[in-house]
């Protein structure tokens, strides 16, 4: 039982063990756990209880507390029921009771159906265990030595999702796996850019969790082992720096196994022997008071190839024999009598020499021998449990058959009456319910087009109103400009007149100056009233004319047209116009720019207009008094159109508007 839940460990927290196989720990993590275990007993919400308890039940696998971890477990079941998505998400939680039955592939097809329940769902918590739910079925695959499945499970399926889940520790942890397959296979240099790819993902992970750091620490010291194998020794040293920041802090972890495994290959493949051995000391150590047999079996061999390299073979044999004595794979005392063979060799004690290298080649062909005589006792029993599932399925389709035909007549009846008259009364409820929702349905239907109807007439009327009180200002403007302007004209002319009559002389060159003066300032007031070049030419020429009409010296208007075909409705052309004008004016009065952009363009139905200017600017978030840009955004209104300004103070002005206009032939119809 002791070695199944340890395959549950590995199995539901690979994304943190999948290289050392343990639990790696820093801490105690029951502070931290039995925080969330208080959460959840004083929340009052039935889903956040189930999630929170589901959770837990791994949490407390994780410690190794089994009769928790049940119990919360089968709290969680109580409670999702009136819940779908934690309905299936519990099947993933569920799934490791096949394991406690020896049944890995019913493991295997319950992974698959909890995938294929979450990917309905758009969340992250869906995304953040379809992820480890694809790691754990890709685990599954690498166990049945098929490790470019579980390679492709992790790049293809595991990585997109998890990512898509935001969790940066897991995604750390899916790609440090993807890593570890590619050492095992020797493309160290490939590895390297996965790791590189951990590293960054986990350095970004702030989400609290009970495995951060020592998932940190995992990262660190694999990578470490990595850039060691590639001779990238400076990146080594700085990555095992990082370990050792956080690790110098907790000599009681059993992180430190690794960490001086690690540390003790940094300087044996720099040839400084003595440095290495100390290191490895120190390993060996930690893994014994942590009882890590896989850590302290990896330091001891590699102690051995130092103490060999300094010709120390007596402490080296000492080294293989203990790993001989105590190690349980049969392929790893193979390699273990092969180098023992070696050491007695050094020694010329070639009678042990020869024995183990016997040893070895006994060893050697039994192993490849029996590799295929279990694959066919493997088929042979998955043919014969399959065989048996056949007979089980039929005995239990016979014996329901035979429960029915046993049943009770009358019972049916009566069961048949009772269900009659509830869909009868079930049909007459939704029948009456259905009317009701119909007419309420009218009823909403018809409040709504009441209340846009009202919104639609609203805005119109606040259009109108507003072109109304542009208009009357236009009005006034027009008569202050005659009276100030041409009338003050005229009344000179007048008075000119009058006097030459009295003198009875006549200045004629004086006179005609005087009604050149008035004539061009009718014309000025008739051009801003309706330009004679938009109604005889076309909307082009009016703005090119106003364009080179408002340009000074001190300010230069520059004029783009790109529409190489125009047809609008002279309605449409007076408003974008009067628009044009309105901003131009705004320009040259408060800008004080140097420098005026007018563009404007069309594409299918909407007409592009774009001013801009480099001059003061202003803040555009404040609340604004004049009527000039409120008759601009009346017109934009009017057309149904938008308007967007942007400006900073001394960065200039741009002003973009899009206007929904029909062209002319369209206008008619």
């Amino acid at each position: 039982m002791k070695n199944l839940y340890a395959l549950l460990l590995f199995l539901f927290f690979s994304s943190a063990t999948t290289y050392s196989q343990v639990i790696l720990s820093l801490d105690d993590d029951r502070i931290y756990i039995d925080s969330i275990a208080k959460v959840t007993r004083n929340t009052k919400s039935d889903s956040i209880r189930c999630l929170y308890s589901f959770r837990l039940s791994k949490l407390y696998l994780m410690v190794q507390d089994v009769k928790k971890s049940k119990e919360y477990l089968a709290e969680a079941n109580k409670l999702k029921v009136r819940f779908p998505f934690l309905n299936d998400l519990s099947v993933y939680y569920n799934s490791y009771t096949f394991l406690e039955k020896g049944d890995a592939d019913g493991f295997e097809k319950t992974l698959l159906v909890a995938n294929k329940k979450l990917s309905k769902y758009n969340v992250i918590e869906a995304y953040r265990l379809r992820a480890v739910v694809l790691q754990n079925y890709g685990i599954m695959q690498q166990r049945k030595s098929n490790e470019k499945a579980y390679m492709r499970i992790l790049v293809n399926e595991a990585i997109p999702v998890a990512k898509k889940s935001g969790d940066n520790e897991l995604i750390s942890g899916l790609y440090k796996n993807v890593a570890i397959i590619f050492m095992n296979n020797g493309q160290r240099e490939k590895a390297e850019e996965y790791l590189e790819e951990a590293e960054n993902y986990i350095e970004k992970a702030t989400k609290r969790s009970p495995t951060l750091i020592e998932s940190k620490m995992e990262t660190y010291i694999i990578k470490a082992e990595n850039l060691v194998e590639i001779k990238r020794f400076y990146d080594a040293k700085k990555t095992l720096d990082k370990a050792f920041a956080t690790l110098s802090k907790h000599p009681e972890s059993n992180i430190n196994d690794s960490y001086f495994y690690a540390e003790g290959i940094y300087y044996a493949k720099q040839y400084q022997h003595a440095k290495a051995l100390m290191s490895y000391e120190k390993g060996i150590a930690s893994s014994l008071k942590h009882q890590n047999t896989l850590a302290l079996n990896r330091l001891k061999f590699a102690e051995y190839e130092v103490l060999f390299k300094l010709k120390e073979y007596k402490k080296a044999g000492e080294n293989l024999e203990y790993l001989i004595e105590n190690s349980q794979l049969i392929v790893d005392k193979k390699n273990y009598y092969k180098e023992l063979s070696k050491v007695y060799s050094a020694t010329k004690n070639y009678d042990k020499a020869y024995f183990y290298a016997d040893k070895y080649n006994v060893i050697n062909d039994s192993l490849n021998s029996t590799k295929f005589e279990s694959e066919i006792v493997e088929l042979e029993a998955k043919y014969k449990k399959a065989e048996n599932e056949k007979k089980i399925s039929l005995l239990q389709a016979q014996n329901e058959k035979a429960a029915l035909l046993v049943s009770n007549n009358s019972l049916n009846v009566i069961l048949f009456a009772v269900l009659s008259v509830f869909l009868l009364i079930t049909v007459l409820f939704l029948w009456v319910f259905n009317k009701n929702q119909k007419k309420l349905s009218v009823q909403k239907e018809i409040n709504y087009k009441q209340e846009l109807t009202a919104l639609e007439n609203q805005q119109k009327l606040s259009v109108s109103n507003a072109l109304i009180e542009g208009e009357e200002i236009e009005r006034k403007r027009i008569a202050r400009d005659l009276h100030d302007g041409l009338g003050s004209m005229l009344s000179g002319l007048k008075i000119h007149l009058k006097l030459s009559d009295r003198d009875n002389t006549i200045n004629r060159t004086e006179v005609s100056a005087l009604l050149d003066n008035s004539i061009k300032e009718l014309r000025n007031i008739s051009q801003n009233l309706m330009p004679e070049s938009l109604l005889e030419l076309s909307l082009e020429h009016a703005i090119k004319d106003l364009c080179m009409a408002s340009s000074n010296s001190k300010t230069n208007i520059e004029f783009q047209y790109l529409i190489p075909k125009p047809n609008l409705p002279k309605t449409y052309e007076i408003v974008i116009y009067r628009i044009i004008q309105e901003l131009l004016n705004n320009a040259l009065k408060y800008s004080d720019a140097s420098q005026i952009l007018v563009s404007c363009s069309q594409n299918k139905d909407t007409f592009f207009i774009t001013v801009e200017d480099n001059g003061t600017g202003f803040d555009v978030s404040a609340k604004s008094t004049g009527m000039g840009l409120k008759n601009i955004k009346n017109r934009v209104e009017f057309l149904k159109g938008k308007l967007e300004i942007e400006s900073d103070t001394d960065k200039g002005t741009s002003a973009y508007i899009e206007l929904k206009v029909k062209k002319e032939n369209q206008d008619d119809e």
